[in-house]
């Protein structure tokens, strides 16, 4: 094929994809009843849809149909395990968004993605290979899936978080000849983009649930291809970092409430997000994660080349302590307002 690469093509189409869908989904979900009501754990005070992340998902696989139809450009399917995991994260997150669901059975449906993912996506032979490394990549993509999840709790954050990250993805791809799904990573540039035009503060729209699994599950995909080569400790820190805010969110919350002796699986304004934004106001908040989640991917797409470990490990040590004082700090707020 002659031209531009198709991947160029992609992320302006998934944009304007989730320009035009988000609008309508959230009629949609007006129509149907998909909506987020206020309560006190809640900083809306009117009901706001939830569909968004169907618009995500909608553009996601309308931007290669119309790349397929206006440009003549063909792409490499991803594998059925990825299709499989990303309806089950979707209708997980759907159905859990009008019928919260109990712990254990949420958590069963993430386990039933994240095997599907591993098992019948990338092909990543070391983990397949290795029971202890089988294991790891399961309960890693139902913890990215819970992260995400867990981080979705101001207006904006996964809307910018998304686009920043996989254009990490996108950079390792490009710069290293990572085996990422160029695609998929720069689809969810565009759609996380179009997306955040009506879910940045206050927004219109929220992604739900569903939108938050998917996306969780869509990043867990990608990190997993990036690890389909031999698995060196820059390859694995640089992947670590990428996705290293919403890990530490997540991470934070449960250390944070088992210290607390709260139940880890009640909801709460607890988070990193709601901690920020109550000294910060919600654009100081979105702009500190921001930055946060820039330094990351920026650390990221620089030690995947590193050829030596010292820069690695010096990079992972400096980034532990200062994720370790920023969690101090945000203990510091405390968990209520």
């Amino acid at each position: 094929m002659s031209g531009p690469p198709p991947y160029l093509i992609v992320a302006p189409l998934a944009f304007a994809a989730s320009l035009v869908l988000t609008p309508i989904l959230a009629r949609v979900a007006r129509l149907t009843g998909y909506l987020d009501h206020p309560d006190p754990r809640k900083s809306h005070s009117e009901p706001t849809p939830l569909l968004g992340g169907v618009a995500i998902a909608g553009a996601l696989l309308l931007a290669p149909i119309l790349a397929r139809t206006l440009f003549s450009v063909s792409f490499a399917l991803p594998r059925p395990g990825f299709f499989i995991g990303a309806a089950l994260s979707l209708a997980l997150g759907l159905l859990d968004d009008r019928h919260p669901m109990p712990p254990l059975g949420k958590l069963a449906g993430q386990l039933a993605a994240a095997l599907c993912l591993v098992l019948w996506g990338p092909q990543v032979d070391w983990i397949r290979a290795n029971p202890v490394a089988l294991v790891g990549a399961i309960v890693g993509v139902t913890a990215l899936l819970n992260a995400i999840n867990f981080l979705d709790a101001m207006d904006g954050i996964v809307g910018a978080v998304i686009p920043i990250t996989a254009a990490g993805f996108v950079a390792i791809g490009l710069l290293y000849g990572a085996l990422v799904d160029l695609i998929l990573a720069w689809g969810l540039v565009g759609a996380g983009a179009g997306f955040l035009v009506y879910n940045a503060p206050p927004a219109r729209i929220f992604l739900g649930d569903a939108g938050s699994h998917l996306l969780g599950f869509a990043l867990a995909a990608l990190a997993l291809q990036a690890l389909q080569g031999p698995p060196t400790l820059a390859h694995l820190s640089a992947v670590a970092f990428l996705v290293a805010y919403p890990l530490f969110d997540v991470i934070f919350v449960v250390l944070d409430r088992l210290a607390g002796g709260r139940p880890v699986y009640v909801g709460g304004v607890d988070h990193t997000t709601h901690r920020l934004g109550r000294r910060r106001g919600k654009w100081g908040a979105l702009g500190i994660v921001v930055i946060a989640i820039m330094l990351n991917v920026c650390i990221g797409a620089w030690i995947w080349g590193c050829s030596t470990p010292q820069p690695v490990i010096a990079a992972v040590l400096i980034s532990g302590l200062g994720y370790a004082i920023f969690g101090v700090y945000l203990r510091r707020i405390g968990p209520t307002p």
